[in-house]
C-alpha cells in the first residue's frame, strides 16, 4: 500500500530562494519591524550533530524598518531610515528537512528622533536557534489535507546584541538567553492557494498550522511542491519579555535542473518490521554508479540508519530492500507508530522518498509440520510465526490449521512462536494443500501460508491363523484373518485365503478387521505340513497387506494314551524341594510317546518336563505356597498320541520355620543414650526364601513404637533413648506371613548411669544489697548420656550452705533454682552440688563469682540467649546471641561470658549499643543435649544477669555409598562390596563404627569396621545368575547418623554346551528319528539347565522340546517322522533360563532314502454289466508304499502309446482314477498301463490294468 501525499523533495546544490522577509519586535514601549531581503543558497551536504544535513547559507539587506522604543531618561525614540546587511547559516536534515540550526547576524543601521533631536545609531544583532530533541518538524512528510501530529520540542536560543545610540542612549549591550522555549502543539494541514505571494501566479500549496496552549508561540507555513519549500512562514517566539514575528514570503526561487535520483518507496504505508523496496533512477542513466540508501532514523537517535548499497544498472536504474524499524518517533502522525526519511546518494547526485510505518507489526508464518499422513488419521502439523518487530510478539496467538477438502484445528503459539497441533485427516484420499494462518490483531498484522499435502492411503498389516494347527485327516478346518490399520479402525474390502499357495474360495468381506474362510475338509490334503495365506486386496481408503504363512498340519487319527501322577514328598515346608513326576502309558502304536506334560493346579502352571523314552516326565520346585494343592499332570500328546490328564495329587505345604536375629549397635550403653536395634529373619531348613511380614520390637514386655515392615528380611528400627539403668530385655516379635511361621529373638541390654556437668548461674549479677538473687543450677547429661536427671541440687556462698532445690525437667537436661536476698555485700563464691540419683552421676559445678554491691542504685537487667542453629549437626559452626535488657530502657553496659556445659567460649564479649553481644563461632559438640548460658557482668550501674538454653546437636548425615568390585560378574567369580561413608560436614574427619553387607537381605559375614571411612566385605563367590540387591548398613557412631545404601550386583549366567544326536542317522522315508540334545553347563554346581531346545533345519522349525534332568547335564528329545527324503543339516539351540545362558549344537546329518512304492490296478469296465455296478471305462490305481497309501502325488494312465490322464493326483488313501469312456474301444483293445515316476521321498512304480468285458 502506497502512503499519499506530498513527499519530501532532494534539493541539489546551488539551488536558492529569495524571501521578502519582516521582523516584528515587540515589548513593553517598544514596537519595530525590520524589512530584509534575504536568499538562502544550498551550499553543501555534509554531517552536522551527527546528521546528514543541507548547509544553506544566507545573505540579504536590510531594505526598510520602522518603530518607536522607549529609552531610560529620554522617552519614546522612532526609529526610521533603516539599513544594513543579513548572513548566517542554516542547516536542515536531508531525509525530511527538519530545522537543526539556524544562525543570523545582523548589521543595521537607522535613525533615532526624540522630540526634535535626531541621531543616527547602529546595532549588531546574533541569534542562533537550535531544536534540541531533533524532532522539529515543521513538515512532517508526506503531507495531505487533514493530517496531524503533535509537535513537543525544546528549542534552544543564545545570541545578543550590541548598540550605539549616540547622545540619546549612549553605548551598550544585551544578551538573548542562553535559554529554552518549549513548543508543544498540534500541528494540523490544510489545502490552501496563495493568490498574494510576491512569487507570480496562483501557488497551491499546504498549510501546517501549530499553536502551543498559551498562544506564546506559533508557527504557519505554507508548503509548495513545486518550489520545493515553503513560500510563506509566519512563526511567533516569545523573547526575553517581548516577543518575535518572523514574516517570510518568497519572492523567487532557482531550482534548476541537475543530477538527481528518483526514489520510490514500495510500499509506503506498511507495518513494523518488514522489508520495503526503495527503487528508481539516476537522472543521468549512468550505469555502474555506487548508490548508498539510507533509513533516517536520526530524530529518536543521531546518526542512526538502516543502510543498504547497490550500483546503477541500465539506465542508471537502482533497487534496494530495508527493513522497516519498529521504534516509535514520537509525533504520532494520523496515529501512526512513525514516519521515517529515506535518503539516496551517489555521485554527487541525491535522492529522496518517506515510508509510514503503522502501530502494527509484521509477521511471516512458515508451516513447519507434517506433509502427508494417512486417511483417518492425524497428522502433527505445525508453524512458525514471527513478529518481525519483536521476537516476543509472537507468544500466545491463534493460529489455524485448514486441510483442503475438510479438517481445521486450531493452536496457541508458545513463547518462540512455534504452534503445534494434531489435524484429523478427514475426507478421502486426495492430494491437496495444508494452510496455516494468523488472522492479526491490533499489534501483530495477518500472515498466511499453504503447502502441499497427501491424504494417502491407509497402510494395513493381516495376520492369519488356521483354526487348528494339527488337525485329523478328514476333519474341517477355518482360517481367520485379522486386517489392521496404522491408524483407524473398520477397514472395508476383502481378503483371499490361499492355501498352498492356491486360491481357497472367494474372496471374504472384511467386517470389524476380520475375515473368516469357509471351512476347508482335509480329506483331499496330503498328510504333512501345509501353508495358508491371507491376502487383503484393500478399498479406496486402506492399502493392500499380505500376512506371513501360517502353517497347519493334516495327520492321521490320534491313538489313545493314558497319564498318571506322583508327589514326592507329598508333605513339606514352604520352600523344601518337591519332585513332580508323571508316566505317559500307551496299549498300541509304537510305544514311544513324545511332547512334555505339564504340572498346574488351576490356572497356576508349576512347570513342564519333556516326556523320555520310557514315558516318564519330572520336575522339581520349591516355590509352592502354604496349603493343600490338587495338582494334576497334563501330557500334550504328539503326532501318534492323544494329550491327556491325570487324576489330582495331593499336596500339602506347611508354613517355613524361621531363625530370628535381634542385633543392638551396642548392648552397654548408659542412660539416654540412643540405641539402635536391627532385625534379620530367615527361613530355616529345609525351607527357603525371603520371609516378609512385620516385626515388632519389645522392652521389658512392653512394645516399642510400631510394627515395622521387613525388606529383604530385614527390618530396623527408631533410635530408643528412654533407656535407663539395669538390665533391659530386648526382643523382636516376628508375625510370620503366608509362608513362614512366627518367631523371635530378644538380647540383654545392659545400662549404667551416665555422668551429669552441673552448671551454676546467678541473676542478677552483680545485685545490690537486700536484691532478691536467683541462683540456678543446671545439670545434663555427659554425652553420649540423655534425659533428665533427678534429686536434689545443694548451693553453697563462699563454702557455706545457703539453700538447696529439687531437679525439675528442662529443655536440655534439668535444673534447680534458689531464690535468696541475704548474701552480704562484697565478693562471693557460689557452687552448686547435684547429689546424683539412680541414673545419673553427682557432679559439681565450677565456682561462679558473684558481686553485692553495698547499698548502691543498680539498674535491673534481664538477659536472653539464643543459638543462629538449634538444633546443630555435631560439628556444624554455631553461635549464640545475648541480649541484655536494663529495666529503665538504657542501654545497659557491661560484658556477656558464654559457655557450654561450663567451659567457657573465649573472654567476655562486650554488649553493643544495640543491647546484643555475639560469642565467637564454636563447632558444635558431642551428640546430645548441652547447656549453654550467657553471663552478663554489668559495668557499675547494672546489674548482672544471665540466661541459658538446651543446645540439642544431632548425629552428623552420613552420605554412603556402596560399590561392587565387578558389578556385572560371571558365576563363580569372587567379588568384594565397598562401602564408602563421608559426611557433608567439615572438619570432624570421616565417620567411624561398624558396615553390615547383606545380598539379598542375607548377612555377608559380620559388621565390618570403617577404616578411613571406608569398608570392603568378605569376597562372595556363590552368587547365583541374575540380579541381586546389596545393601550396606551402617550403624552410626557416638557422633554419626546411621545410614543406609544398596546397588545391584549382576551375575553373568552359566555358559552351556549343547550337543545334538540323531538316532538313526540314516532312515527311509517315513522312519521316524530321534533327536535328542545334551545341554552341558559350565559348572555343575547349579544342577541341571532348565528350559527348552528348539530343532531346526535352516529356517524350518522341525518342533520344541522341554529340558529335563540327566543328572548334571539337560535333555530334551524329540521324534520326527515327516522327513523328506534326501540329506538333512539338522541343529538343537538351547533357549537358555534364569541361570543358563543359551547355546545352539553343530549340525547333524540325516539322510533319509527314498522307499520303494507299488500300483495296484483295478480291472476297467468296458460293457455294461449291472451287477458290477462299475463306472464304464473308469480306470482305477491304489498306490501304496510300507508307510501306507501314497496321496498327494501324479500318475499317468497310458491306453497303447496315448496318455489318457496326464499327472492325475492320489488321494488321502492313495486312490487315482481316469475316465477312459472316450477310449473305450482301445481301452478293450490294448487295457490299460498306469506309472508313477517317483519323487523326493518314493521311489517310481507301474502296473498294467486289464478289462472286465
Amino acid at each position: 500500500m502506497q502512503a499519499p501525499g506530498d513527499d519530501v523533495p532532494a534539493w541539489n546544490i546551488g539551488w536558492n530562494w529569495n524571501w521578502d522577509t519582516s521582523f516584528r519586535y515587540q515589548a513593553t514601549g517598544t514596537d519595530v519591524t525590520i524589512n530584509e531581503s534575504v536568499t538562502y543558497t544550498v551550499a553543501s551536504r555534509e554531517t552536522f550533530q551527527g546528521q546528514d544535513a543541507y548547509k544553506l547559507n544566507i545573505n540579504g539587506s536590510i531594505t526598510s524598518g520602522s518603530g518607536q522604543v522607549a529609552v531610560d531618561g529620554v522617552g519614546n525614540a522612532t526609529l526610521s531610515g533603516f539599513s544594513g546587511t543579513v548572513s548566517g547559516t542554516r542547516y536542515v536534515r536531508v531525509s525530511d528537512l527538519a530545522l537543526l540550526q539556524e544562525n543570523q547576524f545582523q548589521h543595521m543601521n537607522a535613525t533615532a528622533k526624540v522630540s526634535i533631536i535626531s541621531t543616527g545609531i547602529t546595532a549588531d544583532i546574533n541569534l542562533q536557534l537550535t531544536p534540541r530533541d531533533s524532532t522539529w518538524k515543521v513538515h512532517n512528510f508526506p503531507l495531505n489535507a487533514g493530517d496531524s501530529w503533535n509537535t513537543n520540542t525544546n528549542v534552544d536560543y543564545n545570541g545578543g546584541f550590541s548598540y550605539d545610540a549616540g547622545s540619546l542612549g549612549g553605548t551598550g549591550n544585551s544578551a538573548f538567553g542562553p535559554d529554552t522555549m518549549v513548543f508543544n502543539a498540534p500541528s494540523n494541514v490544510t489545502s490552501e492557494t496563495l493568490t498574494t505571494a510576491p512569487i507570480s501566479g496562483n501557488v497551491n500549496t499546504k498549510k501546517v498550522t501549530s499553536v502551543n496552549a498559551d498562544n506564546t508561540m506559533s508557527d504557519q507555513s505554507w508548503w509548495s511542491p513545486t518550489y520545493k519549500n515553503q513560500v510563506k512562514e509566519i512563526l511567533v517566539l516569545p523573547l526575553d519579555g517581548g516577543s518575535i514575528t518572523l514574516t517570510r514570503n518568497m519572492r523567487n526561487a532557482s531550482i534548476p535542473s541537475g543530477p538527481q535520483f528518483s526514489a520510490t518507496t514500495t510500499p509506503s504505508l506498511t507495518c513494523a518490521g518488514g522489508d520495503v523496496t526503495v527503487a528508481g533512477n539516476l537522472s543521468t542513466g549512468a550505469a555502474g554508479v555506487p548508490v548508498t540508501v539510507r533509513l533516517d532514523q536520526s530524530q529518536v537517535t543521531a546518526g542512526q540508519y538502516v543502510t543498504a548499497n547497490t550500483t546503477t544498472g541500465a539506465n542508471g536504474a537502482y533497487s534496494v530492500n530495508l527493513t522497516t524499524p519498529g521504534i516509535s518517533d514520537g509525533l504520532g502522525k494520523n496515529g501512526s507508530r512513525a514516519n521515517w526519511g529515506i535518503t539516496v546518494a551517489g555521485a554527487g547526485a541525491t535522492g529522496a522518498s518517506t515510508v509510514v510505518v503503522t502501530p502494527t507489526n509484521c509477521s511471516t508464518i512458515a508451516y513447519t509440520g507434517a506433509t502427508s499422513a494417512p486417511v483417518s488419521g492425524a497428522a502433527t502439523v505445525s508453524a512458525q510465526l514471527t513478529d518481525l518487530a519483536n521476537p516476543a510478539g509472537a507468544a500466545g496467538k491463534t493460529v489455524t490449521f485448514a486441510l483442503g477438502g475438510g479438517g481445521s484445528v486450531n493452536a496457541v503459539t508458545n513463547g518462540s512462536g512455534v504452534a503445534t497441533a494434531t489435524l484429523p485427516m478427514n475426507g478421502p484420499v486426495r492430494n491437496t494443500n495444508v494452510s496455516v494462518s494468523y488472522a492479526g490483531s491490533a499489534g501483530l498484522a495477518a500472515a498466511s501460508a499453504s503447502t502441499g499435502f497427501a491424504v494417502q492411503v491407509n497402510p494395513t498389516s493381516t495376520t492369519v491363523l488356521p483354526s487348528l494347527t494339527t488337525v485329523t485327516i478328514g476333519d474341517d478346518v477355518t482360517f481367520s484373518s485379522t486386517v489392521t490399520p496404522s491408524v483407524g479402525s473398520n477397514p472395508g474390502g476383502a481378503v483371499q485365503f490361499l492355501v498352498d499357495g492356491a486360491a481357497f474360495g472367494a474372496p471374504r468381506p472384511v467386517t470389524g478387521g476380520t475375515a473368516t474362510s469357509a471351512a476347508l475338509n482335509t480329506g483331499p490334503l496330503s498328510l504333512g505340513d501345509h501353508t495358508v495365506q491371507a491376502v487383503y486386496n484393500g478399498d479406496a481408503n486402506f492399502g493392500t497387506s499380505s500376512s506371513a504363512t501360517a502353517t497347519f498340519r493334516v495327520r492321521v487319527p490320534l491313538l489313545p494314551s493314558s497319564t498318571s501322577l506322583s508327589i514326592a514328598p507329598n508333605s513339606t515346608v514352604y520352600g523344601e524341594q518337591v519332585t513332580l513326576s508323571s508316566h505317559v502309558t500307551t496299549t498300541s502304536g509304537s510305544g514311544n510317546p513324545t511332547g512334555s506334560v505339564t504340572f498346574s493346579e488351576g490356572g497356576t502352571v508349576f512347570g513342564s518336563a519333556p516326556v523320555d523314552g520310557s514315558g516318564n516326565a519330572s520336575i522339581d520346585t520349591s516355590t509352592i505356597p502354604v496349603g493343600t494343592h490338587a495338582i494334576v499332570a497334563t501330557y500334550s500328546g504328539d503326532d501318534e498320541y492323544n494329550g491327556g490328564a491325570s487324576s489330582p495329587g495331593t499336596l500339602t505345604v506347611a508354613k517355613a520355620d524361621v531363625d530370628v536375629q535381634l542385633t543392638s549397635s551396642d548392648t552397654t550403653t548408659v542412660s539416654g543414650e540412643s540405641v539402635n536395634f536391627g532385625v534379620s529373619v530367615g527361613a530355616q531348613a529345609p525351607g527357603s526364601g525371603l520371609p516378609d511380614g512385620t516385626v515388632q520390637l519389645v522392652i521389658d514386655g512392653g512394645n516399642v513404637g510400631s510394627p515395622v515392615a521387613l525388606t529383604g528380611g530385614v527390618a530396623n528400627f527408631d533410635p530408643v533413648s528412654s533407656l535407663l539403668v539395669g538390665n533391659h530385655t530386648v526382643a523382636v516379635n516376628y508375625s510370620g506371613s503366608g509362608n513362614f511361621k512366627s518367631g523371635s529373638d530378644s538380647l540383654s541390654q545392659v545400662v549404667s548411669q551416665a555422668d551429669t556437668t552441673t552448671v551454676v548461674t546467678v541473676s542478677p549479677s552483680p545485685s545490690s544489697e537486700d536484691q532478691l538473687v536467683t541462683i540456678t543450677a543446671n545439670v545434663g547429661a555427659v554425652a553420649p548420656g540423655g534425659g533428665a536427671a533427678t534429686g536434689l541440687v545443694t548451693f553453697t556462698a563462699d563454702g557455706d550452705p545457703i539453700g538447696a532445690g529439687s531437679l525439675s525437667p528442662s529443655s536440655g537436661g534439668a535444673k534447680a533454682t534458689l531464690q535468696t536476698s541475704t548474701l552480704a555485700a562484697g565478693s562471693h563464691t557460689i557452687v552448686a552440688t547435684y547429689e546424683g540419683d539412680t541414673d545419673y552421676a553427682a557432679s559439681e559445678s565450677d565456682p561462679k563469682s558473684h558481686t553485692v554491691i553495698a547499698g548502691a542504685a543498680v539498674v535491673g537487667t534481664s538477659t536472653v540467649v539464643t543459638s543462629s542453629q538449634n538444633p546443630s549437626t555435631y560439628g556444624e559452626f554455631i553461635s549464640f546471641t545475648a541480649t541484655v535488657t536494663a529495666e529503665d530502657s538504657s542501654a545497659a553496659s557491661g560484658a556477656v561470658q558464654f559457655s557450654i556445659d561450663g567451659t567457657d567460649i573465649g573472654i567476655p564479649v562486650e554488649v553493643g549499643p544495640d543491647g546484643t553481644a555475639q560469642s565467637p563461632l564454636v563447632s558444635s559438640p558431642e551428640p546430645g543435649d548441652h547447656t549453654v548460658i550467657a553471663a552478663f557482668v554489668g559495668n557499675p550501674g547494672y546489674s548482672g544477669s544471665g540466661d541459658f538454653l538446651a543446645q540439642t546437636v544431632a548425629d552428623a548425615g552420613v552420605d554412603l555409598t556402596v560399590t561392587s568390585s565387578n558389578a556385572s560378574s560371571a558365576y563363580g567369580d569372587a567379588v568384594t562390596f565397598t562401602a564408602t561413608a563421608t559426611t557433608p560436614q567439615e572438619n570432624i574427619g570421616d565417620p567411624n563404627g561398624h558396615v553390615q553387607f547383606r545380598v539379598d537381605g542375607v548377612a555377608v559375614g559380620g559388621a565390618v569396621a570403617l577404616n578411613d571411612g571406608v569398608a570392603t566385605s568378605p569376597a562372595v563367590s556363590n552368587l547365583t545368575p541374575g540380579s541381586h540387591v546389596v545393601t550396606a548398613d551402617y550403624s552410626g557412631s557416638a557422633h554419626f547418623a546411621p545410614a543406609l545404601a544398596s546397588t545391584t550386583q549382576d551375575v553373568g549366567k552359566v555358559s552351556t554346551t549343547t550337543t545334538l544326536v540323531a538316532a538313526p542317522s540314516s532312515v527311509s522315508f517315513g522312519q521316524g528319528v530321534s533327536l535328542t540334545a545334551t545341554v552341558t553347563p559350565g559348572t555343575a554346581a547349579l544342577g541341571a539347565p532348565s528350559g527348552t531346545v528348539t530343532f531346526t533345519e535352516g529356517s524350518t522349525t522341525l518342533g520344541t522340546a522341554v529340558v529335563g534332568a540327566s543328572g548334571t547335564n539337560g535333555k530334551a528329545t524329540l521324534a520326527v517322522s515327516n522327513l523328506s527324503g534326501g540329506t538333512h543339516l539338522i541343529k538343537a539351540t538351547y533357549s537358555g533360563s534364569a541361570v543358563f545362558s543359551g547355546s545352539a549344537s553343530a549340525a547333524s546329518t540325516v539322510t533319509v532314502a527314498k522307499i520303494a512304492t507299488s500300483i495296484t490296478a483295478q480291472p476297467a469296465l468296458v460293457k455294461l454289466l449291472p451287477p458290477l455296478a462299475l463306472p464304464l471305462g473308469q480306470l482305477k490305481i491304489t498306490l501304496n508304499s510300507a508307510n501306507g497309501p501314497v496321496a498327494g502325488v501324479p500318475v499317468n494312465f497310458t491306453i497303447g502309446t496315448a496318455t489318457v490322464c496326464a499327472g492325475a493326483t492320489t488321494d488321502a488313501y492313495g486312490v487315482a482314477t481316469c475316465n477312459a469312456l472316450p477310449q473305450l474301444l482301445t481301452l478293450t483293445l490294448f487295457g490299460y498301463k498306469v506309472s508313477f515316476a517317483g519323487n523326493g521321498d518314493y521311489l517310481p512304480s507301474n502296473a498294467t490294468g486289464f478289462i472286465i468285458k
